[in-house]
């Protein structure tokens, strides 16, 4: 039973999907100058990185990007709202949009679907820095959007005649509503912290609900974390 549990897990984790729960970072910027770079890995293949920079007392600016397996990417922009509460707890709010391309195929057919999509999306985020235990960050953030697609669909949905070499496949535009939580916490000394992060992703598809895109369930993540605040270092050069 626990073999099967296991490999059900990892076929969920590892299935091939369009849309997928991306482990961006969650900053929290807590003043002006503050720079993150995050870098690391999922499980749902990609390699991914993300900048996070504090460009006044209020206001971060973010920037994300993945790319994956199949030549598979995802980019994202947001700018938002921050503010240091009491006793490093942290509280974000962002805007922003994200445009990726993906590819994803069904072994049974087979067949396979390839195109693109977009999702405009505000997040909430919420978390501590540098508690007592190892000198943790943690917290939470929740994504809430509107994603829309654009797929060819190579027999994926259903088996198309292409005796005739000027067939042409369909193209599946679809609009939904997508929501994404996500986990973090951070460990270590000093400016440079391990990271691990856990996403899941629920999208509820308006347009053509018999054909619905596959999208990655879950994700796991994994990285390196760089803080620095780089107007405490220019200040630091100019007393000198």
């Amino acid at each position: 039973m626990k073999q099967i549990n296991i490999t059900c897990i990892l076929f969920i984790l590892l299935a091939s999907c369009t849309i997928i729960p991306h482990t961006t970072d969650i900053p929290l910027i807590q003043e002006k100058g503050d720079l993150r770079i995050d870098a690391g890995v999922s499980a749902i293949p990609t390699a991914n990185a993300t900048v996070s920079y504090g460009i006044s007392e209020k206001v971060a600016l973010q920037a994300f990007g993945s790319y994956g397996t199949d030549n598979e990417y995802y980019l994202q922009t947001a700018a938002g709202l921050y503010k240091n509460r009491n006793r490093n707890l942290i509280t974000e709010w962002y805007l922003g949009a994200g445009t990726g391309s993906s590819y994803t195929y069904k072994d049974s057919n087979p067949g396979n679907l390839e195109g693109n999509y977009q999702i405009y999306f505000t997040q909430f985020n919420i978390g501590k820095l540098n508690t007592g235990f190892l000198n943790a960050d943690y917290g939470l953030g929740v994504k809430a959007g509107y994603a829309r697609s654009k797929f060819t669909d190579k027999d994926y949905f259903d088996i198309y005649s292409y005796e005739n070499t000027d067939f042409i496949y369909p193209v599946q535009t679809d609009d939904g509503f997508v929501f994404q939580p996500t986990v973090f916490a951070r460990f270590g000394k000093g400016r440079l912290k391990f990271n691990i992060k856990a996403s899941g992703l629920a999208m509820y598809q308006f347009t053509n609900r018999e054909n619905r895109i596959p999208i990655g369930y879950f994700n796991l993540g994994v990285g390196l974390n760089y803080y620095m605040n780089t107007t405490h270092k220019f200040k630091k050069q100019n007393d000198k």
